[in-house]
């Protein structure tokens, strides 16, 4: 065989060779390619603690300086509403006179679970707590609660007229309406267990030791 023909033969190899080299490294890279990537596990937060209400008996073991610094909640939805009827009488030009009748309205709404702190205690009413939930200079905008001992838990303090539960708030005194039942008092009640416990092993006394 000639020379030149081998030469050329062993180009024709490369080139094959070369070729498919290319093919396998082009299919590496689409195979490469469409491996999906899988995403970082998204942060999921604990579930927060749940509100139970604040029980008569925990008051009792709560020091007043602790009570202090208790987030407190508003079990369920509340509403203070007070109207009036207004009256205005006027004269036109014409001598007619003009009566206008109407309602003044006042609403104050407190949602569930809407966060309070406390505002004092009146020890001298069977340990009243008067809660805050908003922020305001006036001392006397406050919400009594009074604990019941049968339901073991602080719940809404009212007073009645003429079939009509009131509670005053600030200077003035309001209609109450609520959902479900008489609102009460919540709180976040974490327990943790703190046991301590010692072991000591007695080893004996013998006879020999006398």
């Amino acid at each position: 065989m000639k020379k030149t023909s081998i030469i050329v033969i062993l180009v024709l190899l490369f080139i094959a060779g070369t070729n498919t080299g290319a093919r396998g490294l082009k299919q590496a890279l689409n195979q490469s390619a469409s491996v999906a990537v899988e995403p970082a596990p998204e942060f999921v937060p604990p579930p927060p603690l749940p509100k139970t209400p604040f029980t008569v008996s925990l008051r009792r073991i709560l020091p007043d300086d602790q009570l202090n610094r208790v987030q407190f909640y508003l079990s369920n939805a509340l509403t203070l509403t007070k109207e009036e009827n207004k009256l205005n009488i006027k004269v036109d030009s014409d001598g007619k006179i003009i009566r206008t009748d109407g309602l003044d309205s006042n609403q104050i709404k407190i949602p569930m679970e809407t966060p309070g702190r406390l505002g004092q205690i009146n020890t001298d009413e069977y340990d009243v707590l008067a809660i805050c939930f908003e922020d305001s200079n006036v001392n006397n905008n406050v919400i009594y609660f009074q604990p019941n001992p049968e339901k073991d838990r602080y719940e809404l303090l009212f007073f009645s007229r003429d079939g009509i539960k009131l509670i005053r708030y600030g200077d003035t005194d309001y209609e109450i309406s609520y959902s479900r039942e008489l609102p009460y008092l919540l709180v976040v009640n974490e327990q943790q267990i703190d046991d301590s416990i010692k072991t000591r092993t007695v080893t004996g006394r013998s006879q020999k030791e006398y």
